[in-house]
């Protein structure tokens, strides 16, 4: 289930930054007051919210391999143990 959503956060990070460089490449080809008010304004706030949902795909990612790895550690460790009594 945590792949999914950090698939979905991957994804929204992209399109809003593709987003945020669409408005401000319009402001340049077609540099009217709005286009720059537009670029500025929410091109900024595409680009935070790119940054903010990338950021924390990487924190869940960082956290289910965490997760992963201390399950990995405990099976090994009940595996050595079973072997030693043996």
């Amino acid at each position: 289930m945590r792949h999914s959503q950090i698939k979905k956060l991957t994804y929204l990070s992209a399109a809003a930054t593709l987003g945020a460089v669409g408005l401000m490449v319009l402001s340049i080809v077609s540099p009217r007051p709005i286009f720059l008010v537009l670029a500025m304004s929410m091109g900024q706030g595409l680009g935070t919210l790119s940054l903010a949902s990338y950021l924390l795909a990487i924190a869940l990612d960082l956290q289910v391999t965490g997760a992963l790895v201390d399950n990995v550690e405990e099976d090994v460790g009940e595996r050595q143990d079973e072997a030693v009594r043996e």
